[in-house]
């Protein structure tokens, strides 16, 4: 069951208690990895192209939904080979953030509560956060596997303000696409977007971000601390 939507509003960075975070392109730089994954499963299963632009567009939306815009009939062909291929290339490809981690200790010490909402699936997103040592920091985990609708749909944000017992005046999501700020959006909770994702800032500006977060160590001093 969907969670009831809420009004949005616009609340004080200072007044913020919860900070939700997406994960790649964002908590860890996994845009190498995707891009070769990609290309590789289409030149194995012998189908057209796509272009690095292409498929950075696509970033932020459930890998199945990706798969079956591609070819219907062979999402589960092409799920299956690029999963297999992203297992295979990822300790290779797979990258930290500088400053990720450190700001995150930060944020935690200070008192925030954080959670990760992704369109990654569960396995991958623990996986992940446990590779680059990240997995302590938050409380609550949404996957793509955990809801039935996806960003830039409400949903997943809403859920984990759920479990969180969170109210959305006091929340925020930071992401590094426009599905993420979408979802921000529409869920009524403050959009941040960092400066250092794959998309060009003007694509990101489109969707009127409520801040920016030019590095992975500022967010420490956007967020001094819960009221």
């Amino acid at each position: 069951m969907t969670p009831s939507l809420p009004e949005p509003r616009s609340v004080d960075l200072k007044e913020l208690k919860y900070l939700l975070f997406d994960v790649d392109g964002t908590l860890v730089d996994t845009i190498r990895l995707i891009l070769d994954t990609f290309h590789d499963t289409l030149r194995i299963l012998k189908m057209p192209p796509l272009s690095d632009e292409e498929i950075l567009s696509q970033i932020g939306r459930p890998l199945h939904l990706q798969m079956r815009d591609l070819d219907w009939m062979r999402e589960g062909e092409l799920f299956a080979m690029y999963s297999r291929l992203y297992r295979k290339n990822h300790d290779r490809l797979a990258k930290g953030i500088p400053g990720v981690k450190e700001a995150l200790a930060v944020l935690k010490e200070r008192g925030y509560r954080m959670g990760v909402v992704t369109s990654k699936r569960s396995l991958s997103t623990h996986s992940d956060l446990k590779f680059f040592d990240l997995d302590t920091f938050f409380e609550v985990v949404i996957a793509a596997d955990n809801t039935r609708h996806h960003k830039p749909h409400p949903e997943p944000v809403l859920t984990a303000l759920e479990l969180m017992e969170a109210p959305p005046a006091q929340a925020t999501y930071i992401g590094d696409s426009p599905y993420d700020l979408r979802s921000a959006h529409a869920a009524g909770v403050l959009a941040g977007a960092v400066e250092w994702s794959p998309f060009p800032r003007e694509t990101l500006q489109a969707e009127n971000p409520d801040y920016w977060v030019p590095s992975p160590q500022s967010l420490t001093d956007l967020f001094p601390g819960p009221p």
